[in-house]
């Protein structure tokens, strides 16, 4: 009797499986096409309700996989934990994720992972364009699909030198520059050249080399430094360095919203 009763229920919770799998395709399909030819500003999408998720759909949406066929995009195995998440970002459009939201979602699941974010807001790297690294507190599916910058940027990308006589050449450099000084011509410097500030919060070891990096970069530790002002405008001068639009646009943002 017990053997029949755990049958039935099997059966009941596969019934309700793919009643529920049958209402998100229709209601993901009403939505698409409510939001036809509008253009969704992300600041009105709706925090994800993790709780109204009863079930992962295992499967990815028709038009998502439509569009990863066109542009020859492999997306994680929907049966992994990176490709769970995915189906549900694609499952409830027009919402945001947030770490308690992901937190909530991975434990909901039982998807073992060791950070739930990370099964988030890593899918801009194999393709499909995302928000991630440029809101920060909201992760979300960029609509209508397109490419991520990470794909344009590594599709049909070709090194021409050869690469491991450069990677020899950067590593001879660092043994040089700083593993075969020896430790009495290490020097403290500033972290900040413009700053008064003598602290050893603004205090850094250096080697010689970085003698010559004097006045033009503040350092975050010794080996990474961020160009002052006067070296980063030579240095998009001479085309060292090229930035889009809209990185320009996020700087401006940033230093404007600083207060001196």
């Amino acid at each position: 009797m017990k053997r029949i009763y755990e049958n039935i229920k099997y059966f009941l919770n596969k019934i309700d499986f793919y009643k529920y799998k049958i209402y998100k395709n229709i209601m993901n399909d009403v939505e698409l096409l409510e939001n036809t030819n509008e253009n969704i500003d992300p600041k009105d999408y709706k925090k994800i309700n993790v709780s109204a998720i009863k079930h992962i759909v295992l499967d990815y949406p028709s038009d998502f996989l439509d569009f990863c066929k066109k542009h020859n995009l492999k997306p994680p195995t929907i049966k992994s934990g990176s490709g769970k998440c995915l189906s549900a970002m694609l499952q409830n459009r027009y919402k945001y994720w947030c770490r308690d939201s992901c937190d909530k979602f991975v434990e909901k699941f039982n998807i073992i992972t060791k950070d739930s974010i990370q099964l988030f807001n890593k899918h801009s790297q194999w393709g499909i364009k995302t928000n991630s690294g440029i809101e920060k507190g909201k992760l979300y599916i960029v609509y209508p699909y397109c490419l991520s910058n990470k794909h344009k940027m590594r599709k049909n990308f070709k090194y021409n030198g050869n690469k491991d006589k450069e990677i020899d050449k950067i590593k001879s450099t660092i043994l040089h520059d700083y593993i075969e000084t020896s430790n009495d011509t290490w020097q403290l410097g500033h972290k900040n050249p413009g700053s008064t500030d003598n602290t050893e919060a603004n205090l850094i070891l250096q080697p010689p080399i970085q003698s010559k990096y004097r006045d033009e970069y503040i350092f975050i530790d010794t080996l990474t430094k961020i160009p002052l002002a006067s070296k980063l405008q030579n240095m998009i001068k001479n085309k060292e360095i090229v930035f889009t639009t809209e990185q320009i646009d996020d700087y401006i943002k940033f230093f404007s919203s600083l207060k001196i």
